[in-house]
Protein backbone atom coordinates (compact mmCIF):
# COMPACT_ATOMS: atom_id res chain seq x y z
CA UNK A 1 0.00 0.00 0.00
CA UNK A 2 0.89 3.40 -0.92
CA UNK A 3 3.33 5.42 2.26
CA UNK A 4 1.53 8.50 2.25
CA UNK A 5 -2.09 9.28 0.48
CA UNK A 6 -1.79 12.68 -1.13
CA UNK A 7 -4.81 14.05 -2.01
CA UNK A 8 -5.10 13.22 -5.53
CA UNK A 9 -4.14 9.63 -4.87
CA UNK A 10 -7.11 9.75 -2.39
CA UNK A 11 -9.12 11.42 -4.65
CA UNK A 12 -9.01 8.26 -7.23
CA UNK A 13 -8.87 5.39 -5.13
CA UNK A 14 -12.36 7.19 -3.71
CA UNK A 15 -14.20 7.74 -6.86
CA UNK A 16 -13.28 3.95 -7.99
CA UNK A 17 -14.60 2.74 -4.51
CA UNK A 18 -17.51 4.67 -5.65
CA UNK A 19 -17.75 3.44 -8.98
CA UNK A 20 -17.37 -0.35 -7.96
CA UNK A 21 -20.10 0.60 -5.30
CA UNK A 22 -22.74 1.98 -8.27
CA UNK A 23 -21.91 -0.89 -10.20
CA UNK A 24 -23.24 -3.51 -7.72
CA UNK A 25 -26.52 -2.03 -7.63
CA UNK A 26 -27.55 -0.20 -10.60
CA UNK A 27 -25.22 -1.10 -13.36
CA UNK A 28 -22.33 -3.74 -13.45
CA UNK A 29 -20.41 -2.54 -16.30
CA UNK A 30 -19.89 1.14 -14.97
CA UNK A 31 -17.42 -0.52 -12.20
CA UNK A 32 -15.73 -1.58 -15.90
CA UNK A 33 -13.07 1.45 -15.25
CA UNK A 34 -12.60 1.52 -11.72
CA UNK A 35 -10.38 -1.81 -12.32
CA UNK A 36 -7.66 -0.07 -14.31
CA UNK A 37 -8.08 3.65 -12.03
CA UNK A 38 -7.13 1.18 -9.16
CA UNK A 39 -4.15 -0.41 -11.21
CA UNK A 40 -2.79 3.20 -12.26
CA UNK A 41 -3.05 4.62 -8.80
CA UNK A 42 -1.63 1.53 -6.52
CA UNK A 43 -0.21 -0.39 -8.84
CA UNK A 44 -1.64 -3.62 -10.65
CA UNK A 45 -0.46 -5.98 -7.85
CA UNK A 46 -1.69 -4.06 -5.20
CA UNK A 47 -4.93 -3.29 -6.14
CA UNK A 48 -5.91 -6.41 -6.97
CA UNK A 49 -5.60 -7.49 -3.46
CA UNK A 50 -6.92 -3.86 -2.34
CA UNK A 51 -10.15 -4.32 -4.41
CA UNK A 52 -11.61 -7.84 -3.98
CA UNK A 53 -12.30 -7.17 0.03
CA UNK A 54 -14.23 -4.30 -1.13
CA UNK A 55 -16.14 -5.75 -4.30
CA UNK A 56 -17.34 -8.66 -1.82
CA UNK A 57 -18.40 -6.37 0.68
CA UNK A 58 -20.45 -4.66 -2.93
CA UNK A 59 -21.60 -7.83 -3.91
CA UNK A 60 -23.40 -8.68 -0.38
CA UNK A 61 -25.04 -5.01 -1.02
CA UNK A 62 -26.10 -6.02 -3.89
CA UNK A 63 -27.71 -9.13 -2.87
CA UNK A 64 -29.14 -7.81 -0.06
CA UNK A 65 -31.64 -6.19 -2.66
CA UNK A 66 -31.36 -8.44 -5.83
CA UNK A 67 -30.76 -12.01 -4.52
CA UNK A 68 -34.07 -13.18 -5.66
CA UNK A 69 -34.12 -12.33 -9.11
CA UNK A 70 -31.10 -14.28 -10.35
CA UNK A 71 -31.79 -16.13 -13.64
CA UNK A 72 -29.32 -19.16 -12.45
CA UNK A 73 -30.68 -21.38 -15.97
CA UNK A 74 -28.75 -18.04 -18.05
CA UNK A 75 -25.82 -18.12 -15.74
CA UNK A 76 -24.84 -21.72 -15.57
CA UNK A 77 -25.26 -21.61 -19.42
CA UNK A 78 -22.58 -18.92 -19.56
CA UNK A 79 -20.21 -20.95 -16.58
CA UNK A 80 -18.38 -23.53 -19.48
CA UNK A 81 -17.45 -20.71 -21.74
CA UNK A 82 -16.27 -18.59 -18.72
CA UNK A 83 -13.80 -21.49 -17.64
CA UNK A 84 -12.24 -21.51 -21.07
CA UNK A 85 -12.51 -18.15 -21.12
CA UNK A 86 -10.04 -18.87 -18.25
CA UNK A 87 -7.66 -20.99 -19.51
CA UNK A 88 -7.17 -19.18 -22.73
CA UNK A 89 -6.31 -16.06 -20.80
CA UNK A 90 -3.65 -18.19 -18.74
CA UNK A 91 -2.16 -19.44 -22.35
CA UNK A 92 -2.56 -15.53 -23.72
CA UNK A 93 -0.14 -14.60 -21.19
CA UNK A 94 2.40 -16.93 -21.99
CA UNK A 95 2.52 -15.40 -25.94
CA UNK A 96 1.47 -11.47 -25.28
CA UNK A 97 1.38 -8.44 -23.00
CA UNK A 98 -1.46 -7.75 -21.07
CA UNK A 99 -2.13 -4.57 -22.45
CA UNK A 100 -2.33 -6.10 -26.15
CA UNK A 101 -4.52 -8.48 -25.20
CA UNK A 102 -6.76 -5.67 -23.12
CA UNK A 103 -6.78 -3.80 -26.33
CA UNK A 104 -7.92 -7.05 -28.46
CA UNK A 105 -10.48 -7.68 -25.63
CA UNK A 106 -11.88 -3.92 -26.48
CA UNK A 107 -12.07 -4.89 -30.12
CA UNK A 108 -14.44 -7.53 -29.56
CA UNK A 109 -16.36 -6.07 -27.32
CA UNK A 110 -16.99 -3.09 -29.34
CA UNK A 111 -18.11 -5.47 -32.44
CA UNK A 112 -20.12 -6.84 -30.02
CA UNK A 113 -22.30 -3.64 -29.19
CA UNK A 114 -22.22 -2.72 -32.58
CA UNK A 115 -23.85 -6.29 -33.74
CA UNK A 116 -26.39 -5.82 -30.77
CA UNK A 117 -27.34 -1.93 -31.67
CA UNK A 118 -28.01 -3.65 -35.72
CA UNK A 119 -29.73 -6.42 -34.47
CA UNK A 120 -31.93 -3.95 -32.73
CA UNK A 121 -32.42 -1.90 -35.21
CA UNK A 122 -33.12 -4.56 -37.63
CA UNK A 123 -35.75 -5.81 -35.12
CA UNK A 124 -34.06 -9.54 -35.18
CA UNK A 125 -33.70 -9.84 -31.20
CA UNK A 126 -35.81 -12.22 -30.01
CA UNK A 127 -37.99 -11.83 -26.97
CA UNK A 128 -36.58 -13.30 -23.07
CA UNK A 129 -39.17 -16.15 -23.58
CA UNK A 130 -36.92 -17.42 -26.52
CA UNK A 131 -33.59 -17.42 -25.32
CA UNK A 132 -33.49 -20.88 -25.90
CA UNK A 133 -33.46 -20.96 -29.46
CA UNK A 134 -30.19 -18.91 -29.11
CA UNK A 135 -27.50 -20.61 -30.77
CA UNK A 136 -25.15 -22.43 -28.30
CA UNK A 137 -22.00 -20.76 -30.62
CA UNK A 138 -23.31 -17.01 -29.09
CA UNK A 139 -23.28 -18.42 -25.49
CA UNK A 140 -19.71 -19.73 -25.85
CA UNK A 141 -18.49 -16.70 -27.34
CA UNK A 142 -20.38 -14.32 -24.80
CA UNK A 143 -19.43 -16.80 -21.52
CA UNK A 144 -15.35 -16.94 -22.72
CA UNK A 145 -15.60 -13.37 -23.34
CA UNK A 146 -16.31 -12.41 -19.79
CA UNK A 147 -14.03 -15.52 -18.76
CA UNK A 148 -10.83 -13.50 -20.78
CA UNK A 149 -11.86 -9.81 -19.62
CA UNK A 150 -12.43 -11.02 -16.12
CA UNK A 151 -8.90 -12.72 -15.91
CA UNK A 152 -7.06 -10.03 -18.33
CA UNK A 153 -8.85 -7.15 -17.78
CA UNK A 154 -10.99 -7.11 -14.51
CA UNK A 155 -13.72 -6.01 -17.13
CA UNK A 156 -15.93 -8.86 -17.11
CA UNK A 157 -19.13 -6.56 -16.43
CA UNK A 158 -18.82 -5.27 -19.95
CA UNK A 159 -18.95 -9.11 -21.25
CA UNK A 160 -21.37 -9.93 -18.83
CA UNK A 161 -23.76 -7.15 -19.35
CA UNK A 162 -23.60 -7.81 -23.19
CA UNK A 163 -24.53 -11.22 -23.03
CA UNK A 164 -27.79 -10.46 -20.13
CA UNK A 165 -28.86 -7.56 -23.18
CA UNK A 166 -28.53 -10.02 -25.94
CA UNK A 167 -31.08 -12.54 -23.59
CA UNK A 168 -33.30 -9.81 -23.03
CA UNK A 169 -33.32 -10.30 -19.64
CA UNK A 170 -35.50 -7.86 -17.50
CA UNK A 171 -33.97 -5.18 -15.11
CA UNK A 172 -34.39 -7.49 -12.23
CA UNK A 173 -33.15 -10.40 -13.51
CA UNK A 174 -30.26 -8.66 -15.01
CA UNK A 175 -28.70 -7.51 -11.52
CA UNK A 176 -29.73 -10.43 -9.99
CA UNK A 177 -28.04 -13.12 -12.12
CA UNK A 178 -24.42 -9.84 -12.31
CA UNK A 179 -24.29 -9.66 -8.37
CA UNK A 180 -24.49 -13.21 -8.03
CA UNK A 181 -22.05 -13.88 -11.06
CA UNK A 182 -19.20 -11.68 -9.37
CA UNK A 183 -20.13 -12.90 -5.51
CA UNK A 184 -19.31 -16.35 -6.29
CA UNK A 185 -16.42 -15.15 -8.84
CA UNK A 186 -14.53 -13.09 -6.20
CA UNK A 187 -14.97 -15.56 -3.68
CA UNK A 188 -13.51 -18.08 -5.86
CA UNK A 189 -10.29 -15.33 -6.20
CA UNK A 190 -9.62 -15.31 -2.31
CA UNK A 191 -7.88 -18.82 -2.14
CA UNK A 192 -5.69 -17.59 -4.84
CA UNK A 193 -4.59 -14.29 -3.77
CA UNK A 194 -4.04 -14.65 -0.20
CA UNK A 195 -1.22 -17.42 -0.52
CA UNK A 196 0.16 -14.99 -2.63
CA UNK A 197 0.02 -12.35 -0.28
CA UNK A 198 -2.02 -10.03 -1.97
CA UNK A 199 -4.30 -9.39 0.80
CA UNK A 200 -2.17 -8.33 4.19
CA UNK A 201 -2.66 -6.39 7.16
CA UNK A 202 -2.31 -3.27 5.63
CA UNK A 203 -4.38 -3.66 2.48
CA UNK A 204 -7.23 -4.97 5.43
CA UNK A 205 -6.93 -1.68 7.20
CA UNK A 206 -7.02 0.69 4.16
CA UNK A 207 -10.46 -1.39 3.12
CA UNK A 208 -11.71 -0.42 6.54
CA UNK A 209 -10.83 3.23 5.50
CA UNK A 210 -12.82 3.10 2.62
CA UNK A 211 -15.53 0.26 3.13
CA UNK A 212 -18.32 3.67 3.57
CA UNK A 213 -17.38 4.67 0.11
CA UNK A 214 -18.86 1.73 -1.38
CA UNK A 215 -21.83 1.61 1.02
CA UNK A 216 -22.39 5.16 -0.51
CA UNK A 217 -22.03 3.95 -4.09
CA UNK A 218 -24.68 0.87 -3.44
CA UNK A 219 -27.34 3.35 -1.92
CA UNK A 220 -26.59 5.83 -5.03
CA UNK A 221 -26.97 2.90 -7.35
CA UNK A 222 -30.06 2.04 -5.55
CA UNK A 223 -31.86 5.35 -5.83
CA UNK A 224 -30.53 5.57 -9.39
CA UNK A 225 -32.15 1.95 -10.56
CA UNK A 226 -35.21 2.71 -8.69
CA UNK A 227 -35.68 5.76 -11.25
CA UNK A 228 -35.03 3.76 -14.84
CA UNK A 229 -37.02 1.62 -16.47
CA UNK A 230 -36.08 -0.97 -19.20
CA UNK A 231 -35.82 0.66 -22.10
CA UNK A 232 -33.27 3.67 -20.83
CA UNK A 233 -31.57 0.39 -18.36
CA UNK A 234 -30.56 -1.27 -21.49
CA UNK A 235 -29.39 1.70 -23.46
CA UNK A 236 -27.22 2.74 -20.60
CA UNK A 237 -25.96 -0.76 -20.62
CA UNK A 238 -25.47 -0.54 -24.18
CA UNK A 239 -23.91 2.92 -24.20
CA UNK A 240 -21.20 2.36 -20.92
CA UNK A 241 -20.05 -1.15 -22.79
CA UNK A 242 -19.19 0.82 -25.48
CA UNK A 243 -17.43 3.56 -23.32
CA UNK A 244 -15.45 0.33 -21.50
CA UNK A 245 -14.20 -1.08 -24.82
CA UNK A 246 -13.30 2.11 -26.34
CA UNK A 247 -11.26 2.41 -22.96
CA UNK A 248 -9.52 -0.75 -23.22
CA UNK A 249 -8.21 -0.21 -26.98
CA UNK A 250 -6.84 3.20 -26.20
CA UNK A 251 -5.82 2.38 -22.81
CA UNK A 252 -5.17 -1.48 -22.59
Amino acid sequence: MPETWGPVLLGIVALAILLYGFSKTAMPVAGVVAGPMLAAALGPTVAAGFAVPLLILGDLMGLVYFRQHANWRLMLKIVPGVLVGFVITALLFAFASTTLIARVIGVLLLLSVGLELLRRRTDEVREVESTAGVRRLEVGFYGTLTGVTTMAANSGGAALSLYLIKMRVPMLAFMGTSVWFFFILNLIKLPIIIPLGLITRESLVSNLLFAPLIIVGALIGIATFRRMNQVWFDRIALALSALASLWLVLHG
